[in-house]
């Protein structure tokens, strides 16, 4: 019993909460019941709910008297709406919200546990006693019509522990919203005529919303709604705190709205006689709107999509009915207005001068569309004649003028679809709000303009079209496999992707306040009376907190769809109480038991996300493969949108498995090239010498790292040589090159500092207990620490000495960077799948301070660096007296940024990828002994036991030489990497049935190679999986099957420097141990732990014990 009072408990502040959620809010757990005789006062006058009983079917229910006293409120809108009109409305509704449509909260509580969670009913009741409404603030004229951001919505809400409830705000519409989040508050109790209780007091809650713009756009033109359907979704939008509704209440389709003036056009233009809305309708929705803080916007969209004025007048018509439709509109059937008719001047003014004058008392706005305007229709225009832009552009301009002056003159403010701005740059007043659609580039285009605008990007807000995608009637093969049944829409679009979306994203940070805000669209379609409560809730709910609380939360992060699921199944069952036939979040299985058990996981959730974004590309693109190539051989899964494949990558990438994962890619097909499509990404991958050739060499230019890959990495790589493409990377690579001539490389000397006490760290961390030689250590961590101090010597000219404090602050904050940067990257490419911000996901904090710590290291030196004249710059890099990198490079550029980034590119691949190197070399060898022992016994016949080696020393080492290709074709510093198609182009093989065409990629196209399984290619290399140097001494892979720097224009700049590095420390630790015992059979079973971060590298460590040779034992025994 005592876990499931637990399993409640922890299920309160989840289920039990608000939506939208807001800005503060904390919460108790004691029991309040409400009282039937609760006082209620608004400013300092009473309002009481009388006990009035009545009884129904099922439960005793309660009527209330009000009984409103004098008190003061605001002043009387055009419309003659007051405070006390709203407010008195409002705490009707919510006794009607309480009292007869009081939640059960059974659905979203533990099976059979609801009485654990309800207060019993044995106990003494304590009762809320009085609720004191107060509005700090007074109404005027435009009170309730007002522009965005005009009223202030904000309110809080208290309930104290002792039955005090308060709700204070500027204005009657943040009452309103006080009065909602209260009622969320509060729950039936199972028994009948038990009463209405909250287990949340003491509550506190301080609310605002984010965006002053929260609307709906309804579409009642191609299909028609009752006014009762359209009052339902007012109720349904005040509920969930929207404060607009917009009507597009004329289409090409349809023409509903009567217009006394022009009886013409519902008499033709509606559907059938009786499917308008009279004057008296609109202003019946318009009162009951504003009642409940809803403004409405009217929006008549032209010059396009006005086919049923043609009904009435075709005269005023161009490409009326025309066809093939698609060539002359977006939708049938077609119809644009002209541009060049005076009648249509005087069409509009009679439209205007009727319409208007009945708008401006309940809104400041009024929507003229203006969305695609399809110029092909003005070729049939006989006053334009012409379907070229230059021509039709002034003659927009004149049209949308004119209408706008209108529309001025009567008091209201204009709004646009954004085309009017971003496709045919019209000179828009400053007062001109910009509604976007198509995309986020476009809401940033216009508040850069100066623009204020509404958001709502079609891939994430439009409800329409069967909860799906638009598609294309090209007969490819959606067409093919769905006919004689196309449609179109698919496939779904749930309210995680509803809420994923931010309407800030891509703005600048300096124009984020001209976002007022946004809109979520249900187009009618597929959609009608019917079902238009199941296509809009709960997904506008979702759409609801995104635009009350913000896309992010406080900390900034990205809000959890696994903490608004059960938030949001609960305002599901407040809706349907109140008659709204809202669809279900989840089963009442996954409401009861948890938020997290019927969730899609991250990855899932993402995978849906994605391939709802690519459905409308889908089969242009696939036209646009098979006339480049075609498609490589499927990765064969069994799971749609290749769920599967990514479920295994990921599970196999976390258990260290990833040569299992690479090689998987390639288990079901003939050859190495093959194609998946995790979710519904195309991705190509390979471990076939010619396409890896083609992608870094033959075709170099087609394939880069992509502008994805920068945004990951420029916050630690910058625009270094290893983050760009291009021109930028071939400047970056000229600018590094002259630093790793031979000259440099084979100065030695740098290296000798730091093995000395490389050795001597091993030979302190191996001793023993009883002071002898050989115990266990983990020899990768000390090269990790070595390869830093070298590479910051060289460098900068001083160490970290993380040999000497392995605690050290930039040891640590490098490390930590670089772990936070791996998970950066390996979301990004998910990104790249999901088009969704994954990567923001991960948190930065620690990143964020390690970046802090590595910059404050390196910008002294660079300081220093660049506090010297070039002429003090060449003597040094001239005599070689304290040269370092960073002074080679100052002598080249003056640019402080380029030069903190070079630095710290070289010092990652400086330090990783021979620390990895090395690491899996003596892995190898203390599994090997024979090959340590034929290693070592080169060394003495070539160097010695006490000399250091010469740079010709090491390039003579046939066997050294050896040793370390052996390492790197087993183990390639980079075993897997990415590149992305920077244009149309194609791979030479791998296509087609027989795998051996050309594949066709699309730009943007992620390419997926991997050397260490091309490396590993029993057809390409005998006894593939062995560890053996002396193959090499008999064996030469072919050109583009050794990889172990990359190849091409890309080859790695520095791979001399960092074979010197490895061959120098490898001779150095040989000479200064003749023995080498593994004890990794013990930890890994002798199957090697692939991880992946940045570079590979031993998952679990190299634990092996060094010997010291004997004659240094013997000296230190006195022998």
């Amino acid at each position: 019993m005592r876990s499931s009072a637990f399993l409640v408990s922890s299920l309160i502040s989840s289920a039990l909460a608000l939506w939208p959620q807001p800005v503060s809010y904390t919460h108790g757990s004691d029991a309040l019941w409400l009282a039937e005789d609760v006082k209620i006062t608004y400013n300092g006058g009473s309002v009481w709910w009388h006990s009035l009983i009545f009884y129904d079917d099922e439960y005793t229910k309660t009527v209330f008297d009000e009984q409103i006293m004098g008190y003061s409120y605001g002043g009387r809108g055009a419309s003659g709406a007051t405070s006390k009109s709203i407010v008195t409305d409002a705490i009707k509704r919510a006794k009607q919200n309480l009292f007869k449509e009081g939640l059960v909260p059974w659905k979203l509580v533990p099976r059979n546990e609801l009485s654990s969670f309800e207060p019993s009913l044995n106990a003494s009741k304590k009762y809320i006693t009085s609720l004191a409404i107060t509005q700090t603030g007074t109404e005027n004229s435009t009170s309730f019509k007002p522009q965005d951001g005009q009223v202030d919505e904000s309110y809080n809400l208290t309930i104290t522990a002792n039955g005090q409830a308060f709700i204070s705000s500027p204005s009657a519409y943040g009452v309103l919203h006080g009065l909602s989040s209260f009622v969320q508050l509060f729950y039936k109790h199972s028994a009948k005529g038990a009463g209405i209780y909250t287990n949340l007091a003491p509550v506190e809650i301080c609310d605002a919303p984010k965006f002053a713009h929260r609307g709906l756009n309804m579409d009642v033109a191609r299909n028609w709604y009752p006014v009762e359907s359209i009052e339902r979704t007012i109720d349904a939008l005040a509920f969930n705190k929207f404060n607009r509704l917009h009507l597009h209440v004329t289409d090409a389709q349809s023409w509903p709205l009567e217009i006394p003036a022009i009886p013409e056009l519902a008499d033709k233009g509606a559907y059938s006689s009786g499917l308008s809305y009279s004057p008296s309708d609109v202003k019946s929705l318009q009162e009951y709107a504003q009642a409940r803080g809803i403004e409405v916007i009217i929006e008549i969209d032209m010059p396009g999509h006005t086919t049923s004025i043609g009904l009435a007048f075709p005269e005023l018509m161009t490409a009326y009915n025309a066809a093939p439709w698609d060539t002359y509109c977006a939708e049938p059937p077609c119809g644009s207005l002209q541009l060049n008719n005076p009648k249509v001047g005087d069409f509009l003014e009679k439209l205007f001068a009727d319409l208007l004058p009945r708008v401006s008392p309940y809104s400041s706005y009024f929507h003229t569309g203006g969305d695609e305007l399809n110029v092909n229709a003005y070729s049939l225009d006989p006053t334009v004649n012409s379907n070229d832009t230059a021509v039709i552009q002034p003659l927009l301009q004149k049209f949308v003028d004119r209408n706008h002056d209108q529309i001025r003159a009567a008091g209201l403010t204009p709004v646009v679809w954004e085309e009017m701005y971003t496709t045919w740059n019209l000179t828009l007043g400053s007062d001109v709000i910009v509604q976007t659609w198509l995309s986020d580039a476009s809401v940033a285009q216009v508040v850069n303009a100066g623009h204020k605008a509404i958001a709502g990007n079609y891939n994430f807000w439009y409800l329409d079209c069967g909860k799906g995608q638009w598609l294309d009637f090209t007969p490819g093969e959606s067409f093919q496999k769905y006919y004689p049944f196309p449609d179109y829409c698919s496939p779904m679009k749930n309210w995680r992707l509803v809420y994923s979306y931010d309407p800030l994203a891509g703005v600048p940070a300096n124009a984020t306040h001209l976002v007022v805000g946004g809109e979520v669209h249900i187009w009618s379609e597929q959609t009608d009376p019917v079902n238009i409560d199941d296509m809009v809730w709960p997904r506008a709910s979702a759409a609801g907190e995104v635009l009350w609380s913000g896309a992010k939360d406080a900390s900034g992060q990205n809000r959890s769809q696994l903490e608004a699921s059960p938030r949001l199944a609960e305002m599901r069952e407040r809706l349907v109480l109140k008659g709204v036939n809202s669809g279900p979040v989840q089963m009442v299985f996954c409401t009861q038991s948890n938020a997290t058990v019927c969730s899609l996981s991250l990855v899932g959730a993402f995978v849906v996300i994605f391939i709802l974004l690519k459905a409308t590309q889908y089969i242009q693109r696939e036209l646009k493969i098979r006339s480049l190539g075609g498609h490589a051989r499927k990765v064969k899964t069994y799971l749609p949108l290749d769920i599967d494949f990514i479920a295994n990558s990921i599970k196999l990438a976390g258990q260290n498995k990833n040569l299992e994962a690479w090689r998987g890619f390639f288990t079901h097909g003939k050859g190495y090239t093959v194609e998946a499509s995790p979710g519904g990404l195309r991705c190509i991958f390979t471990a076939e010498p010619e396409n890896i050739k083609a992608i870094l060499a033959t075709q170099f230019t087609d394939y880069g790292k992509g502008k994805p890959f920068h945004e990951d990495w420029k916050d630690f790589l910058g625009d270094s040589i290893f983050t760009t493409d291009l021109d930028q990377w071939h400047d970056s690579r000229q600018l590094i090159r002259p630093q790793f001539i031979k000259d440099r490389v084979s100065d030695l000397d740098v290296f000798e500092r730091h093995v000395q006490i490389l050795i001597r760290k091993i030979k302190e961390e191996g001793k023993k207990w009883d002071g002898s030689q050989g115990g266990e250590i983990d020899v990768s961590d000390l090269f990790f620490r070595y390869t830093l101090d070298a590479a910051t010597d060289f460098l900068l000219g001083r160490s970290v000495d993380s040999l000497e404090i392995p605690a050290g602050e930039f040891a640590d904050a490098f490390g930590e960077v670089q772990r936070v940067q791996s998970i950066i990257a390996r979301a990004g490419f998910v990104t790249l799948a999901f088009i969704a911000p994954l990567n923001r996901l991960v948190p930065r904090k620690s990143f964020y301070q390690g970046l802090d710590v590595i910059n404050q290291f390196v910008n002294p030196f660079i300081d220093e660096a660049l506090q010297l004249s070039p002429d003090e710059l060449a003597t040094k890099t001239k005599t070689e007296e304290g040269y370092t990198f960073l002074h080679a490079l100052a002598s080249y550029t003056r640019d402080r940024k380029m030069l903190r980034d070079q630095l710290v590119a070289v010092l990652l691949a400086g330090r990783d990828t021979t620390a990895a190197t090395l690491s899996w070399t003596f892995y190898e060898l203390a599994r090997h002994p024979e090959a340590f022992q034929k290693l070592r016994e080169e060394i003495i016949a070539k160097v010695g036991l006490e000399d250091a080696p010469t740079y010709q020393h090491l390039k003579d080492m046939k066997y050294l030489q050896n040793t370390m290709h052996e390492t790197l074709r087993l183990y390639p510093a980079v075993p897997f990497n990415v590149r992305l198609a920077l244009k149309d182009t194609t791979l030479p093989t791998g296509g087609g049935p027989d795998g051996l065409s050309p594949i066709g990629i699309l730009k943007d196209t992620p390419i997926g190679y991997s050397t260490i399984v091309m490396q590993r290619r029993a057809d390409l290399t005998p006894d593939v999986d062995s560890f053996n140097p002396d193959r090499w001494t008999t064996w030469q892979p072919k050109p583009w099957q050794y990889l172990p720097f990359n190849g091409g224009p890309r080859i790695c700049i520095g791979q001399q420097f960092a074979l010197t590095e490895m061959a120098y420390t490898i001779v150095r630790v040989l000479q200064a141990f003749e023995g080498l015992n593994g004890f990794m059979q013990a930890v890994d079973g002798g199957n090697p732990s692939l991880k992946a971060d940045i570079v590979l590298q031993p998952g679990q460590g190299v634990r092996v014990g060094f010997l010291e040779r004997k004659e240094v034992r013997s000296e230190k025994m006195g022998v």
